[in-house]
This record gives C-alpha cells, sequence and structure tokens, in this order.
C-alpha cells in the first residue's frame, strides 16, 4: 500500500516543531524539573555500570588482587558487594521515580495538548477541517495522542536510560582498556546504515497507518449517520462491505510494518552478539598478555551482557518512539493548523451591510466549474432567494459566503470587508448559516438557547422562540416542550420533532441577532403539516437583515425581495416573483408546476 494513495490533508509536524509545541503549553515542565529527571536518570545509569563493574572486579579480589580504593582481602570483598547492592538498590528505586514522573508529566501534557487541538479545531476555518475528514479529526484528537501518552508512559523511562547506559558503558570499558573502545566503534559503523532507514522508513509507515486508520474512522461515522437511510433502502449489506474493505486497508497497512520491526529484531541480535562474543574474545588474549586483569575481562564481559536489552530497546524501541513521534507530530499539526490571520481586525457592523460576490468561481479539486465568474450585489437588510436545479450552484454560493469554502477565484465583500483577509472570529460574528441538519445540544431548552445569548433572561428566551412559532399554546410546544424551558432535549434525551428542532435553531438566529444569514434548504424537512409554521419563522429570522436563501420551496422565493434563477453556475434570471413570472422563463415555469402539484 503506497503513501501516495493514503497521503494526509495535513502532514505531521516535525519532532522539533513537535517539542517546541509542547514546551509552549501549560503543563510544560519546568528547566528545574527537566535538570532534575537527567540527574536521577544519570545516577541510575552510574550506579548500572558501577555495579557490574564491581562484579567482574571481585574476580581480582577472590584471586588476592588489589582493587583500587576497596584494597584487598575479605573486607574489600564485603565491601565490594555492599555498594553492589546498594548501587542496585539505587538504580530500582530511580527507574521506578522516573517511571512515574515522566508518566505523570505526559499525561499533563496530553491534556494541554488536547485541549490546544480541540481549540484550534473549533477556530479553524470550515474548508481546512472538512479537507481533513471528521474521522482523521478524531484519530488525531484521541487515537494519535493516546498512542504518544501510551508509548512514553510505558518506555519513556527505560529508553531514557537506555541512551545514556550506550554511551556510558562505552566510557566503563573504555577506562577498563582503550582497545574495548575498538569494538563499540565497529558495531556502531555496522548499525549505523540499518538504524538510519528505520529513522527513514517507520514515520513513512506509520503516517500510512494513521491515514487509512483515518480514513476508516471517517466511513464508520459516516456509516452511524447514515443508519435511517442504509434501514430505508436496504443498504445494509452494501455498508458492511464497505467497512470490511477499509478494515481490511488497515490491517494491511499494519502488515506492511511487520517486515521491518522483523528486521529490526534480527539486527538487535547481531549488534548484540558482537558486542558480547567480541568482548570475550578480547578478553581472553588480552588477559594472556596482561593488557587486563581478569577481574577487569569479567567486568567487561558483564557490562556488556547488560547491555543487551538496551541494545533491543534501541532498536524495538525505535519503532515505537517512532510511530509515537509521528502521532505527535500529527495532533500537533492539528493543534497547530488555524493560526489566526493577520491584520486588523474591522469594526463590527452595527447594521445589516450589502454583500458582493466579485468574479467569483468555484471548482472541486480535478473536477469542471461549479460557479463561474459570478458577480453579483445582494443589497443591504434585503431577502434574496436562490433557485435552480440540482447542481446549479446555490449551496456552493451560499457555502462559499458563510466561509464553509473557500472560492477558487473571486472575492466576497461583506460591508465593504473581504472576508478572506480578516480572522474567521469575524466572518463567523457577522455570517451566520442555517442549515436542514440542526444539532441541538444536550441539556435543557434554556441552556441551548443561551449558547446564543449568554445572559439573556427567560423572557427574551420565550419571546425569541414565540418569533418562530413556538408558544406555550401551540401543539408543537405542548407536545414536544412538556416542561418549558427546562425540557431536556440534545443527545441523551428524547428527541423533539425535526420541525421543532429547526424552529429551535431558528430561534438562536433570534437571539444572536446577525447582520447576514445564509440558509440552505432550512426549511426543506417540513411536512405540509408544519410548512406554514416554518415559512413565517424563516420570515421573522430573516426580516431586517440581509439574508440568502436557498429556496427548496417556491413560496418562500416568493415572498423574498429578489430571486436569483441559477443554471450552471451562472446567473441566468434576476428578479422579483412578479416579475420572473411576467419574464415567462425559467422560474415562472418552475413556479406554475410547483403550483400545481401544491
Amino acid at each position: 500500500m503506497s503513501a501516495v494513495r493514503n497521503a494526509d490533508a495535513l502532514a505531521p509536524a516535525t519532532m522539533r516543531r513537535s517539542v517546541a509545541f509542547l514546551r509552549g503549553l501549560p503543563a510544560a515542565p519546568t528547566r528545574a524539573k527537566v535538570i532534575g529527571w537527567v540527574a536521577l536518570i544519570i545516577l541510575a545509569v552510574v550506579s548500572m555500570n558501577l555495579s557490574a563493574l564491581l562484579l567482574g572486579r571481585m574476580v581480582d579480589l577472590a584471586n588476592g588482587t588489589p582493587v583500587a580504593v576497596l584494597g584487598s582481602g575479605r573486607g574489600a570483598l564485603v565491601a565490594a558487594l555492599s555498594i553492589v547492592a546498594i548501587t542496585m538498590l539505587i538504580e530500582a528505586t530511580v527507574r521506578v521515580m522516573t517511571s512515574f514522573a515522566l508518566s505523570y508529566s505526559v499525561r499533563k501534557q496530553a491534556v494541554s495538548l488536547r485541549k490546544a487541538a480541540l481549540e484550534a479545531v473549533l477556530r479553524a476555518p470550515v474548508p481546512d477541517v472538512m479537507a481533513l475528514g471528521t474521522g482523521n479529526v478524531l484519530t488525531r484528537l484521541s487515537k494519535d495522542i493516546n498512542t504518544t501518552v501510551n508509548t512514553l508512559s510505558k518506555i519513556g523511562g527505560r529508553l531514557a536510560i537506555t541512551l545514556l547506559v550506550l554511551p556510558v558503558t562505552a566510557l566503563t570499558v573504555g577506562l577498563i582498556h582503550p582497545l574495548y573502545l575498538l569494538l563499540f566503534l565497529v558495531v556502531g559503523i555496522i548499525m549505523y546504515p540499518w538504524v538510519r532507514t528505520i529513522v527513514h522508513d517507520i514515520p513513512v509507515l506509520t503516517n500510512v497507518v494513521s491515514s487509512v486508520e483515518a480514513s476508516r474512522n471517517n466511513v464508520l461515522v459516516d456509516t452511524i449517520r447514515a443508519l435511517e437511510t442504509l434501514h430505508q433502502f436496504s443498504w445494509t449489506g452494501w455498508a458492511k462491505h464497505r467497512m470490511e474493505a477499509h478494515s481490511w486497508e488497515t490491517v494491511q497497512a499494519w502488515g506492511d510494518r511487520t517486515p521491518l520491526f522483523t528486521r529490526i529484531l534480527g539486527q538487535g541480535y547481531l549488534a548484540f552478539s558482537l558486542l558480547l562474543l567480541g568482548s570475550f574474545s578480547m578478553g581472553v588474549p588480552m588477559v594472556h598478555y596482561g593488557l587486563v586483569t581478569p577481574g577487569e575481562a569479567a567486568a567487561a564481559v558483564l557490562l556488556m551482557m547488560r547491555l543487551e536489552i538496551h541494545v533491543f530497546n534501541v532498536l524495538s524501541f525505535s519503532g515505537e518512539i517512532q510511530h509515537a513521534a509521528t502521532a505527535l507530530g500529527r495532533a500537533v499539526a492539528l493543534a497547530a493548523m488555524s493560526a489566526p490571520r493577520e491584520g486588523e481586525i474591522p469594526p463590527a457592523l452595527d447594521r445589516a451591510p450589502a454583500v458582493q460576490f466579485e468574479n467569483l468561481s468555484y471548482s472541486y479539486p480535478g473536477g469542471g466549474a461549479v460557479i463561474s465568474d459570478l458577480s453579483l450585489t445582494l443589497e443591504a437588510g434585503t431577502t434574496t432567494a436562490l433557485v435552480g436545479t440540482s447542481g446549479a450552484g446555490k449551496s456552493t454560493l451560499a457555502a462559499t459566503m458563510a466561509g464553509l469554502q473557500y472560492p477558487t477565484s473571486g472575492r466576497i465583500l461583506v460591508g465593504g470587508v473581504d472576508i478572506a483577509t480578516v480572522p474567521n472570529t469575524w466572518v463567523t460574528q457577522h455570517v451566520a448559516l442555517v442549515t436542514q441538519e440542526v444539532h441541538l445540544f444536550s441539556g435543557t431548552l434554556r441552556d441551548d438557547l443561551l449558547l446564543a445569548a449568554p445572559g439573556a433572561s427567560d423572557d427574551s428566551l420565550l419571546a425569541a422562540l414565540a418569533a418562530v412559532g413556538l408558544t406555550p399554546s401551540s401543539v408543537s410546544w405542548q407536545r414536544w416542550l412538556p416542561r418549558g424551558l427546562d425540557t431536556l432535549i440534545g443527545s441523551g434525551n428524547e428527541e423533539v420533532g425535526p420541525d421543532v428542532a429547526q424552529q429551535i435553531s431558528l430561534a438562536r438566529m433570534v437571539l444572536r441577532q446577525p447582520p447576514v444569514l445564509v440558509m440552505d434548504e432550512a426549511t426543506s424537512e417540513a411536512g405540509s403539516e408544519h410548512a406554514q409554521v416554518l415559512e413565517e419563522a424563516a420570515r421573522a429570522v430573516t426580516a431586517g437583515r440581509t439574508s440568502l436563501v436557498v429556496a427548496h420551496r417556491l413560496d418562500q422565493a416568493r415572498d423574498a425581495d429578489r430571486i436569483i434563477v441559477m443554471e450552471a453556475g451562472r446567473i441566468v434570471e434576476d428578479g422579483n416573483h412578479n416579475s420572473l413570472v411576467a419574464l415567462d422563463g425559467r422560474y415562472a415555469k418552475a413556479y406554475k408546476q410547483w403550483e400545481q402539484g401544491s
């Protein structure tokens, strides 16, 4: 499976960039803590090498050969054993302390990183988030951060000790005799190209794994969202087959990494064998020619034997650490993806502005133009309805105005401000979008509405609901909102009818009072029983604002100040209801058919 096929829309951050980002988080460890951890790790490594060195020199003490500082005889042997016991206790204690401290710090950092990444997603331009995909974002926020936390908590302390053990052991055996350094040099030369290959290949394969897992998660989210449709059209078999195919792609991606890690283990065995056999083979002649004592030769062999786990740590952990580093880079890239645009923030608009589309074009990547060189001005405080067949470009035009998609060329001015040059917060403050997909937040109806107007009184909330046709005397209120503002809505609570959910969404707009409103088929799901209520609610919300309405029902277009008829991404008719009916063109024919059907 190639990395190209699974190329990600947002490449992982480099390790240097990731470390720099983590250092800027609130939970980053202080310099004093880092110095303390390094000191503890050095103490553990020194203790490990000292115990191995003394165990080897006991051979000399047993033969009556004096050892520096300790001397000779039974007292020196007891002292050596005592020091070995103390150093082993120090090593064990430091390992536990380091592991706990690192795990605790990493988990604190993970909380800060996840918060920063979520904040980035919430403030990022919607097109950037949509380019990643919901599953990709979820993977970065959950699995990638969890992978980093679990890896560092499990092996971070051991790896830190390993990285110090190798050079300290080389120094220790070099102090026994410089010839032992030659052995390290030879093994290092042999291992270098292998390690270099690992460092290059593992991040690539790891990002492929994360990308296909993100794709699988996207399919899973899409399947869950479409449960009702899948059952309605008996497409559950197709959904299972699609899920199975993406799951097998994930298995294949993991399988592509297996040969690499198998080779790593083989290389580890070879490196350790060279160190151990080399030190033993060198020790015999060196003792024979009096270059080292038997105890020093034994100490060198013991030091090499203790390297076994650490050699395998370097190779085996290199895979896990590279995996964690790539996962961390993916999370950091998400957290850093939405740096605010530079420049001054324009003053807030205090009234409904004019909206201008200047030579606007939009094309899907690799596809044809959906909108072609469109210029249009929406007069301040008016409602403009977009009408046209499916694929005419209506929703695309609405999406670019609401900031959900970037135009391929051209620009959009809101009150004279080019929305491509200002922070997203300014755009979302002034341009609101209402679609047929309504999300009600879990909690009381009051909590949901207060998100649009924090601090609003209950009277204000009730007035906003009344403006969109929800009053205590209405049938919908009595059926779906029996406890009024205290009714529990949203996930985990009893669902309200789709018409009531849309009315609540429109009530938010009444409370928020955006100067510009985009409505993309916001009332298309209303049945005939509720159509009039929702149309009246829509009129209440658009009144006094500069509104662009993608009209699914032509009675909504009929009531608009202006009607734009689109075809193949271009404006083909423009006028009010009466003038377009008199024109006897596309709109007039469509309206006549709709009126007969109604």
